[in-house]
């Protein structure tokens, strides 16, 4: 009999999750990132690509779960593939050594460890009464936040620390803590603080106060804290032999394993036997493939087998391992066989010509061959598995203020604005609503619109009696949960209100010349939305959809390789663009002149695939850097524009094309390493079928090519044209510290009011003392008397106004309103 709790479970993309309590899986509805060390969980990942789901099963594991607890995890999580016949893939999980794949869920929260287990979840919360943690901060991309002894010498040089006291945050941040790491605990501090102490907390940084009494009497005593802890990115010594495979089978009427291992030790897909079970060691992971005609006995113990293979071979014990069923395989296991998909030919159109080295060359710091075997993830679904409706309000911040927004237009968000989103899920069982509020905000909101959609998300939560659950949503970065919600009517568009009070000068800005273009992404009806890019021919990409409006028409142009989901999405899209337009469907290729015009005149140099194929391979982004003094690369999960750092390097994989992108602040020794790194990759991926030769181009930060920017959705052009780094880690530490002053009242003394401000012809360069006097970005953003403030950027030099933003003064006078303001914006010069 299938287990009650599972019965619905996989009908819906989306993450759900269960909690092993007294040897009984029980759902877990709210806090996932939240996991009991004492416990054991299963996680459920379904993914929806077109009209097909997917799903992954992850049975993780507490550090201090009891034996009984994590074999009913595993078995259950046998029962739960069943359930689902036996297609999903299976994934272990230690606690501290989870897969990328898991962590990809947990980018917006993180995941925190909590000491304890089931019992210390029903503990009842009195109100302003907290026990007192310590909590240490691992992890760049994904949090991990795990709560170590109150005392002094739990403290580490290479790690940051949060003592938590309930209404008093200590941040303690180790010497050589990276930036990226800091900012990161920035981030949960503010989580914390807003969501569970109703930013009431008083927050005290350690780098203000470094022998502050009561921190330090707290963990013992103050000490000098010298002692090193873990890196970050651990780099594996465990010796990597090669692949093995290892023949699970009950043939002789008792389970027995073989080694079937080829001599030339390359694995073909006709070695697998459907009648059995196998065991492929790839070295870092373990993978249990479940043949089709294999015996319940053999299906049932295949990973138990795994876990002695382990111990004989005397692996560590939280070595991964995968259980994945006979024609369910993903890219993880297909790459360890040899062309297991026959290659298909993919033309993109004009691209470098130079071929990549791939010749064998010996890497002590990344294991190529682990990198191309890792497996690709979708984001969650907060009401996954349950069947009802949702009602959604939508408001925009206006002047600080939340200003309803008209019904009609739910589903339009402007790149310059910020929202909260409230979704009411309502069961059809009958069950409590649920509810979640998004706080959505656009690359180009100002800090002071991004707080305040902060701020009235958490006020409507109290509200509500705080029940509801808050998502902080990134332009470019939209879950699927939140797409879905305007049933594939999400656009975005360029420009938005004005500031509320950063800047009395900034104004409203809005691309308004009549001419837009819109790229249309997505992988269903549902989750498919849109972004304005600029309207220029290179932007076009023959996988995609897009929509062009101009003056008298709409255009719907249809890329050779868009699927027909995306099609009638951009039908939709086009309907509500269009107004009293007539809507024309272009494909490829049919144009005329009247259509390549408003794009600034007809070109072939845009990505291409060729006519009627699709390309089979999605888009993979490794992170490659060298900052714990060997080289190390990690896969980034469901990336976006903004994972890419300036101070490191990427690979982006596009099966025909291996990327290298540079940031402008990556050593030579990281530029040196990726390039090697990116020759043994394409070494391990000939098992793809790709075949030799696949070009590596190389790629500096605020250059990118079209060809490699559209497969970042909603590519920002002056994302990465600053004038200079701004420390992610510095510029959250001074919003927390004003936030701070704020509320303790230390704020300036009020100005006298202003004078009237009447309109007045622009002052030109030389009313300034000194003639035509020019001046530093440094000391315009310092602040210069007798200035017209709402052109800053005319009193640069040529020379820095062509670096500051990245076009002469002629191609910017030439630009939108919407889009001066913007570069303006970026480079703080509003």
């Amino acid at each position: 009999m299938a287990e009650q709790a599972f019965v619905g479970a996989g009908q819906r993309p989306g993450l759900v999750a269960w909690r092993i309590e007294k040897l009984i899986p029980v759902p877990v509805t709210k806090d996932l990132h939240k996991l009991y060390s004492g416990d054991s969980y299963i996680f459920l990942q379904t993914v929806q690509k077109n009209s097909s789901l997917t799903w992954n099963i992850h049975f993780w594991l507490g550090k201090d779960t009891s034996q009984d607890e994590s074999g009913v995890a595993a078995y259950k999580t046998v029962e739960l593939d069943e359930s689902l016949g036996g297609g999903p893939v299976q994934y272990r999980e230690c606690q501290g050594f989870e897969s990328d794949l898991f962590l990809s869920y947990f980018k917006s929260t993180g995941i925190e460890y909590l000491t304890g287990g089931v019992a210390s979840g029903f503990n009842k919360v009195v109100r302003d009464q907290y026990d007192t943690k310590l909590l240490q901060v691992k992890g760049k991309r994904t949090v991990r936040v795990n709560q170590v002894a109150t005392k002094n010498t739990s403290l580490t040089k290479d790690d940051v620390y949060i003592l938590d006291l309930g209404l008093e945050i200590f941040v303690f941040n180790g010497s050589t803590a990276n930036r990226q790491e800091k900012a990161k605990a920035l981030d949960y501090v503010r989580q914390l603080n807003n969501n569970e102490r109703g930013a009431r907390a008083q927050i005290t940084f350690l780098d203000d106060e470094p022998k502050n009494e009561k921190f330090w009497t707290t963990l013992g005593g103050f000490i000098n804290v010298t002692k090193e802890g873990d890196d970050d990115d651990a780099h594996d010594q465990a010796h990597r032999e090669s692949i093995k495979l290892i023949q699970l089978s009950d043939a002789s009427s008792s389970l027995k394993t073989v080694d079937v291992t080829p001599k030339d030790g390359v694995l073909k897909k006709d070695l697998l036997n459907s009648t059995d079970v196998f065991i492929v060691d790839a070295g870092n992971v373990l993978h249990v493939w479940i043949g089709r005609g294999a015996s319940a006995d053999e299906r049932k113990n295949g990973v138990i087998y795994a876990s002695q293979y382990l111990t004989q071979t005397k692996r560590p014990a939280q070595t991964p391992i995968t259980r994945v069923a006979e024609g369910g395989e993903g890219s993880a296991f297909k790459a360890l066989f040899h062309a297991w998909d026959p290659p298909r030919t993919i033309s993109f159109g004009q691209q470098a010509s130079t071929s990549a080295t791939t010749r064998a060359v010996e890497d002590k710091g990344v294991d190529a061959s682990a990198l191309f075997s890792a497996s690709a993830a979708e984001d969650d679904d907060l009401f996954a598995g349950q069947d009802g409706t949702n009602a959604i309000k939508v408001w925009r911040i206006e002047n600080l203020e939340k200003v309803q927004v008209d019904a009609a237009t739910y589903g339009e968000f402007f790149g310059g604005d910020s929202y909260v989103v409230l979704n009411t899920f309502t069961p059809k069982s009958g069950a409590k609503p649920s509810h979640v509020i998004y706080f959505w905000q656009g690359r180009q909101s100002s800090q002071d619109e991004k707080a305040a959609s902060a701020l009235w998300a958490q006020r409507l939560d109290d509200e509500m009696g705080g029940s509801p659950v808050q998502v902080r949503v990134v332009q470019g970065k939209e879950p699927s949960h939140f797409r879905r919600l305007f049933l594939g009517r999400l656009i975005v568009h360029s420009g938005g209100k004005a500031s509320g009070f950063k800047n009395r000068h900034d104004q409203d800005s809005y691309d308004d010349d009549g001419v837009s273009l819109f790229h249309i992404k997505g992988t269903s009806e549902l989750n498919t939305f849109a972004t304005q890019v600029d309207e220029v021919a290179a932007n076009l990409n023959s996988g995609d959809v897009f929509v062009l409006t101009t003056p008298r028409q709409v255009y719907q142009w249809q890329g050779s390789g868009s699927n027909a989901e995306e099609r009638r999405v951009a039908s939709n899209i086009a309907a509500i663009l269009k107004g009293k337009r007539a809507v024309t469907v272009v494909d490829e290729g049919d144009a005329d002149d009247a259509f390549w015009n408003f794009l600034g005149g007809k070109t072939d140099d845009y990505p291409k695939v060729k006519a009627g194929q699709e390309a089979e391979h999605e888009p993979r982004l490794f992170h490659v850097t060298n900052e714990t003094g060997y080289f190390h690369a990690s896969e980034i999960h469901s990336f976006a524009q903004d994972d890419l750092n300036i101070d490191d390097v990427f690979l982006l994989d596009c099966y025909t094309t291996l990327y290298l992108w540079v940031g402008q602040g990556a050593n030579e020794s990281e530029k040196r390493g990726a390039l090697k790194i990116a020759n043994d990759y394409l070494a391990a991926a000939q098992s793809d079928g790709r075949g030799e030769g696949t070009p590596v181009i190389s790629i500096q930060s605020g250059k990118e090519p079209a060809i490699f920017t559209c497969h970042f959705a909603g590519w920002d052009a002056a994302f990465f044209h600053q004038p200079a780094f701004v420390d992610p880690y510095e510029a959250k530490l001074q919003k927390l510290r004003d936030e701070k002053a704020k509320a303790a009242g230390a704020v300036a003394p009020a100005a006298a009011a202003p004078a009237p401000v009447h309109d007045a012809p622009p002052a030109p360069v030389a009313a300034v003392a000194g003639g035509n006097q020019t001046f530093t970005l440094q000391q315009l953003i310092a602040g210069v008397d007798g200035i017209d403030l709402t052109r800053k950027e005319s009193y640069l030099s040529d020379a820095e106004f062509k670096t500051v933003l990245g076009v002469t003064r002629g191609e910017f006078a030439a630009l939108p309103k919407w889009k001066q303001q913007a570069k303006k914006k970026e480079v703080n010069l509003f």
